[in-house]
């Protein structure tokens, strides 16, 4: 489900020509406050859809730039940020945490301010947007992914921008900084939200595609160990999934095995052997 926009900043709040005396700067970040109603734990993830910046341009990526923070009731964690690859229409970064049953956390997507003389640059020009998605994973079981829940999960949630403005004479100034903070619009319109439970799926592994028709090279997008398909766009999935098949051994066990996999996907292709 759609949660929100975001947006990261570590810019003066207003642009040269701008006289920067009364331009301070602006470090703002995202924060997700999520609770967790039902009466078991679940893991949940969250991607950053972030607007193609263009012409490229490393200040308008995630990469490099921002890292993630969890808390429920203590010191706060970090999270691992991750790019998904192949990268489907817009880049997507996702994360990833477990949140007991009743509990409630706060989630932050910051800006990397530890990012070497970010904030000894002028002008620094860190302006990063897009729109945040919650999504329930089905999570690996022996070889396959398997739902966490057989029904829509609920949670709340709350998300927030929150800033702060640093003075041009940081160094000589206390901790007392001016500071913004306010809430952003739910997609959903409301806070009460039920995430739908991913389905259950058999992922494209190395060991699925070992043996290959001799004619046919493996291919480099199946070498990490797993590619969840529901990130791709339509077109990039027919495609990882038309040139996976393709390698297929065609033997008549491994043909009636993956059409097996495919109509528990509801996936209408039947694969038989071909006399050549």
């Amino acid at each position: 489900m759609e949660i929100s926009t975001f947006e990261l900043l570590v810019k003066r709040i207003a642009p040269p020509p701008a006289d920067p005396a009364v331009a301070r700067r602006v470090v703002q970040g995202y924060f997700l406050t999520i609770a967790n109603l039902e009466d078991r734990d679940f893991t949940y993830q969250l991607e950053f859809h972030v607007s193609r910046p263009n012409p490229v341009d490393p200040d308008r990526n995630l990469a490099g730039n921002a890292f993630v923070a969890f808390d429920i009731a203590g010191e706060n964690t970090t999270l691992a940020l991750s790019p998904v690859m192949p990268s489907p229409v817009t880049p997507v970064f996702t994360t990833r945490f477990r949140l007991p049953a009743k509990q409630t956390a706060s989630v932050q997507l910051l800006p990397d301010l530890t990012r070497p003389g970010l904030l000894n640059e002028a002008n620094p020009d860190v302006e990063i947007r897009g729109f945040v998605r919650l999504r329930l994973p089905a999570l690996r079981q022996g070889i396959f992914l398997r739902p966490q829940s057989n029904s829509p999960v609920k949670v709340l949630l709350n998300p927030e921008v929150r800033g702060t403005f640093l003075p041009n004479d940081l160094a000589a100034r206390g901790g007392d900084f001016d500071q913004i903070n306010y809430p952003l619009e739910l997609a959903s319109g409301k806070g009460l939200n039920e995430v739908e439970p991913d389905r259950g799926f058999f992922p494209i592994d190395p060991v699925i595609v070992s043996e290959v028709v001799n004619d046919r090279p493996p291919l480099d997008v199946i070498n990490p160990p797993m590619i969840d398909l529901s990130l791709l766009s339509p077109t990039a999935r027919a495609e990882v999934l038309a040139e996976t098949l393709a390698q297929v051994d065609p033997s008549a066990e491994n043909l009636n095995t993956v059409s097996d996999l495919l109509s528990k996907l509801e996936i209408p292709i039947r694969m038989e052997p071909v006399n050549r």
